[in-house]
């Protein structure tokens, strides 16, 4: 898709910033999350003026956020870990400043709301509060999306921000899923396990095939939810799908079937 090509370039040219490209990586922007934006603007009601400059300043909080989140107090130099914030920093105020100029107030105070709500929800994961795994799978979808749904709100298309939650889930369970399969380690299987198994020091076999099938049941949930959507597709979305829908599944039920 051109405008999606388009739009990926422009935010690449405005991430793009010569010290920093010399000392820390230079983000990735994020596809899909540009398709399922692109997807909704042309479904939209009530499009606001300027919608490639809104895209691109959803997509440069999401990044900002991403960036901020890869920050940890283990591992990597204390100048590294300083630069990933200074980056994090430079990319939150591209976002500011694009908004800004747009003078869509209502379109700045959904996105507020929405950082508030994946915030809260990171410092509930981060601090092992979620005490059931359906809470705790709302909690993820909530990070991933919660950008996006305030978009569609905005545009009169809140069909496509249930869309997308469903879809980035998905996307979110199938790389936690393959992680936990081929490495024994992913963060949302430890919060399933927290969950599942509070006193557990060690998985067993089939405590792994408990929460593999866990997982494999909210993926079959938003794969049913995908399907369901009545909704406009363009070629590439529906390929997409297409891809997350098949993909890394034959190996996870092969594993769960030999433990």
């Amino acid at each position: 898709m051109v405008k999606l090509a388009s739009l990926k370039e422009q935010i690449e040219r405005l991430l793009d910033h010569s010290y920093l490209r010399a000392h820390v990586p230079a983000p990735a922007v994020d596809e899909d999350r540009l398709l399922l934006s692109l997807s909704m603007m042309m479904d939209a009601p009530a499009a606001p003026n300027e919608p490639d400059r809104c895209i691109i300043a959803m997509m440069l909080m999401q990044i900002a956020l991403d960036t901020h989140d890869q920050v940890t107090d283990r591992g990597g130099d204390l100048r590294t870990r300083q630069l990933v914030v200074l980056a994090g920093d430079l990319y939150s105020g591209l976002y500011y400043d694009l908004l800004a100029r747009s003078g869509d107030v209502a379109l700045i105070r959904l996105f507020a709301e929405a950082v508030r709500e994946m915030n809260e929800q990171k410092v509930r994961l981060y601090e092992k509060k979620v005490e059931r795994i359906e809470t705790l799978f709302a909690a993820v979808g909530t990070i991933e999306s919660a950008l996006l749904a305030k978009l569609a709100e905005r545009i009169g298309a809140p069909q496509w921000g249930g869309f997308s939650g469903h879809y980035l889930l998905l996307r979110r369970l199938l790389l936690e899923q393959e992680a936990f399969v081929r490495t024994g380690s992913s963060m949302l299987f430890e919060q399933m396990a927290h969950i599942a198994f509070p006193w557990a020091k060690g998985l067993t076999k089939e405590q792994k095939r408990h929460l593999l099938r866990l997982c494999e049941r909210y993926i079959d949930h938003c794969k049913e939810a995908l399907l369901a959507a009545n909704l406009p597709m363009n070629d590439l979305l529906r390929f997409r799908m297409a891809e997350l829908a098949g993909g890394f599944q034959a190996i996870v039920k092969k594993s769960v079937e030999e433990g």
